[in-house]
């Protein structure tokens, strides 16, 4: 039977993901609980971005949950949470060693994330339980939410998008009209933005490609929608809708400014919610010295620190 830590760490990747689904930017649902300790799918695509084992009374467990987890065909991410000992550490060692030095094992690592949580955690505390849950929902934001689950936004890619110059709402218009129908003859999409000018599109679309918010078919004029860009569209509409309607940023809203490393800016109730206006909330809030600054390193494969 599991124990209590082993049972709180599941719970806290679960609640993780559960207040990503409140956002309403993504759905997630669980799968395959009987293989891993948590799994999940996307409501949106029904891909299955994370799987996860926990280790915590079991060592003798390692080994198998490395090889259940790395020779996971579907996962983007497979995640390890273990009790950060050293006797777990020298294990995990030798055996990520074995998959290193072996050509036809070496590429299945990739993806593999290891979260190490003190090995004093108590799940009978309250205030730890608390502890661990917020340490586990901003690591998953950090460098799970956004790097997979989100299709690997970034503030650099959120800033990329906002600073391109040009009329500012065609590059809203090209985006949501590729992710509603693709581009895949040019003549009936400017028809559709309602607008002709080859050049301007034709920037637009390299930025867009080469942030990663839409896909070219290599060798063609074919263009199609990814998962970042619809989010792009998706955090767009809940600031403008939350500028429009309500009386402060919601809890989620302020959860992804800080998963992406964007100071939470003032909230002002506006009339005005076009694009225009994300991007004076976002620059309001990001002072150009910032934006040079490297994001920091997430907390992956080192222990969060506890409260005193």
């Amino acid at each position: 039977m599991a124990s209590a830590e082993h049972q709180a760490i599941a719970q806290a990747i679960d609640l993780a993901l559960r207040g990503i689904e409140d956002s309403a930017l993504v759905g997630v649902f669980e799968s395959e609980r009987r293989k891993f300790d948590y799994s999940c799918l996307l409501k949106r695509d029904l891909t299955r971005p994370l799987v996860a084992q926990v280790l915590w009374g079991h060592e003798e467990g390692l080994e198998k949950d490395i090889r259940t987890l790395l020779f996971d065909r579907e996962s983007k991410l497979k995640l390890y949470v273990l009790k950060d000992k050293l006797g777990i550490r020298a294990t995990l060692d030798d055996v990520l060693s074995s998959y290193r030095s072996h050509d036809d094992t070496r590429s299945r690592l990739a993806g593999l994330r290891l979260l190490f949580i003190p090995t004093d955690f108590d799940a009978d505390s309250e205030k730890e339980r608390t502890w661990l849950n917020d340490f586990v929902r901003m690591a998953l934001l950090k460098d799970l939410g956004f790097a997979i689950i989100f299709g690997g936004m970034t503030r650099h890619v959120v800033m990329t998008f906002m600073n391109h110059q040009g009329p500012f709402g065609l590059k809203y218009a090209i985006l949501l009209e590729i992710s509603n129908n693709g581009l895949v003859h040019t003549p009936t999409f400017k028809k559709r933005l309602g607008y002709s000018t080859t050049g301007t599109i034709r920037e637009v679309l390299t930025m867009l490609n080469a942030t990663g918010l839409v896909r070219n078919w290599p060798s063609s004029v074919c263009y199609f929608p990814t998962i970042r860009g619809r989010l792009m569209l998706d955090l767009t509409r809940r600031l403008l809708v939350e500028s429009k309607r309500s009386k402060d940023w919601s809890n989620e809203t302020r959860i992804f400014f800080r998963a992406l490393d964007i100071s939470v800016p003032e909230f002002r109730n506006v009339d005005d919610v076009s694009p225009r206006r994300v991007r004076s909330i976002l620059f309001e809030s990001v002072p150009c010295q910032v934006l040079r600054n490297p994001i920091p390193q997430t907390s992956f494969g080192r222990s969060g620190s506890r409260p005193a």
